[in-house]
């Protein structure tokens, strides 16, 4: 066996290996609310929800999955042109631990606290 091909070889069994742990990410939206997923230890979960903050709506991280998921951060993609033109706001989340937990956010403008939020995202997180 040539070194070129056994270090294809070697590269080939590494990716497949890591790909068999569940790496791949796993992306849902809005019409996942409500709904469950199901991750594998290691894997990465994406929620992406339209957002308009020059209305002052965002956001807000109420549960991050605990004990299964640990939040990852989140991002702002770019809004469109002009005023009261929606973006999407990316959290991020790792599968940590094995079992159930819950992610919850909550849409509403931060100095509104007292009324009840516009919008509530849930997701169960089954982590295997």
């Amino acid at each position: 066996m040539t070194a070129t091909l056994k270090v294809t070889l070697v590269l080939w069994l590494t990716m497949s290996a890591l790909g068999c742990r569940g790496g791949a990410r796993v992306q849902v939206d809005h019409s996942s609310n409500n709904k469950e997923v199901s991750l594998a230890a290691g894997q990465t979960l994406e929620i992406a929800l339209a957002e308009n903050p020059t209305t002052g709506f965002r956001w807000e991280l109420k549960a991050a999955g605990g004990p299964v998921c640990a939040a990852r951060g989140d991002t702002l993609d770019a809004p469109a042109a002009g005023v009261g033109k929606s973006s999407t706001r990316r959290w991020r989340f790792e599968a940590v631990g094995k079992g159930t937990g819950t992610i919850e956010l909550v849409y509403r403008r931060a100095w509104e606290q007292d009324k009840p939020p516009a919008e509530t995202f849930r997701l169960t997180v089954r982590v295997e």
